[in-house]
């Protein structure tokens, strides 16, 4: 074909890809290069003291977002949106025959050319150039709430993480402290045992305990390192790039109060905030403008073509038409379908908004007991605090003896333990609150919109 505009015609470039080359660029990722740092300061986030080498739950989503590949695929589709919008809004080109035609026995001083040109113009009839932009139009739009939907899961993911990883941190100090404890316990057990003043049983059951709390460390130790790898997953960098990098927690350990959350309002909010629900009416709105199109195609489209014909020294003109005839069909399959598939969206949209209701309900049960739980363990807690400290003073009057202050050290621990896990608890329910809602709930900022890695 020739582009009868050069300056309009696009032309071929070869970017060929190196997949040797992505694992040095993976490895090379880090939170602290200079482009990731401008990404992130042109975000509504409060950058804290001693950033990048101090990041929150902010700054890592949005680093999240700038590594994301997920996030690059779809912005790629957008650009696809965007070329499928270019050509829903062409209209078609008309065309152009030449046939030359020589006639072997012309008479004399009669040309034997025969030269003839046929035009074809097309006319579009009923509206379909509107009907095809209004569905292109539809989908880039559902397009960008994947795009919004791509980057709350990130944010979620890097969320859950660092969760995980904060309170498993939490609970090796604990350890720490449990086996220091377990083994001061056995210290003093063993010494009693061996001027006889303790059998061997409570000897053995003290061995057993400081053992346990060993090997529970070693394994705490182990999930902190899986935790934080789970870290640097849901952030796509490589697990060293979390080397020399400390975290705050605070956005993460706010609990709101239950009757600070309405049921009637979250619901509002779900169905109002919830992506995955606007892309579905986007979605809705490209089947209204699909089935238009289809119907409007029942009505066939116009071909005007004019021709001219040079016959043999005489000038001919001709003036074309022609258009199908709808006698066989009159397009009712692809009407039909098209019809489906717009009853099957709306389907699709009424079963998500009842699955979000009824699972938001839920999750606010379950975050309201695990509300009721953190309490109670923590109320629990201060009691064995209060207890430590009368022991402690206790110990210093010389009435209790060094034993019976290491095991309520050893007790509140455990309590502690319980504690931390109930908090824990808390915060993961309140976080499947907010996946539901995919609005950040307390004092934790918005997630930024059109967020552009």
């Amino acid at each position: 074909m020739i582009c009868l505009i050069p300056a309009g015609c696009a032309t071929y470039q070869a970017k060929p890809l190196k997949p040797a080359a992505f694992e040095t660029q993976f490895q090379a990722r880090t939170l602290t290069n200079a482009k990731l740092k401008k990404f992130i300061a042109r975000q509504p986030i409060k950058l804290l003291p001693g950033f990048p080498q101090v990041q929150n739950l902010s700054t890592l989503v949005a680093a999240g977002w700038y590594y994301s590949p997920a996030l690059r695929v779809q912005l790629a589709q957008l650009d696809v949106d965007a070329a499928n919008m270019i050509t829903a809004s062409q209209s078609p080109n008309p065309t152009v025959a030449f046939s030359p035609t020589y006639a072997a026995k012309a008479g004399p001083g009669i040309s034997p050319w025969i030269l003839g040109f046929n035009f074809n113009i097309p006319i579009e009839t009923a509206g379909r150039r509107a009907d095809r932009m209004a569905q292109a139009k539809a989908l880039t739009q559902a397009g960008r709430y994947d795009l919004g939907q791509i980057a709350w899961n990130v944010r979620q993911a890097v969320r859950q993480a660092l969760i995980g990883y904060a309170f498993a941190r939490r609970r090796l100090r604990l350890l720490r402290q449990e086996v220091h404890t377990t083994a001061m316990i056995l210290s003093l057990i063993q010494s009693r045992f061996q001027a006889g003043g303790i059998s061997r049983p409570v000897y053995t059951a003290a061995e057993i305990q400081a053992h346990e709390s060993e090997l529970a460390l070693v394994a705490a130790q182990g999930q902190a390192r899986q935790r934080r790898m789970q870290l640097a997953a849901a952030i796509s960098l490589p697990g060293r790039a979390l080397r020399n990098i400390r975290f705050t927690y605070l956005q993460l350990m706010k609990t709101p109060p239950v009757r600070a959350l309405n049921m009637k309002q979250l619901s509002r909010a779900a169905l109002i905030n919830r992506m995955d629900i606007q892309s579905l009416l986007a979605q809705y709105q490209a089947a209204q403008a699909a089935l238009k199109l289809q119907i409007a195609r029942q009505y066939p489209n116009i071909q005007l073509g004019p021709g001219y014909s040079f016959n043999q020294g005489a000038n001919e003109f001709t003036l074309g038409f022609n258009m199908a005839l709808p006698i066989f069909n009159q397009n009712q399959g692809a009407i039909a379908a098209a019809n489906a598939q717009r009853l099957v969206i709306a389907a699709e949209l009424e079963q998500k908004q009842t699955t979000v209701i009824t699972q938001l309900r839920s999750a606010l049960s379950y975050y309201r007991s695990a509300l009721r739980q953190w309490r109670t363990a923590n109320a629990i807690e201060r009691q064995a605090q209060t207890q430590l400290r009368a022991t402690r003073s206790a110990f210093k009057a010389g009435a209790r003896s060094r034993l019976a202050l290491a095991e309520s050290q050893l007790g509140l621990n455990t309590f502690a333990q319980a504690s931390l896990q109930s908090k824990f608890s808390a915060v993961v329910a309140l976080g499947n609150l907010e996946d539901l809602l995919e609005a950040p709930l307390g004092d934790t900022p918005k997630m930024p919109k059109g967020t552009n890695p």
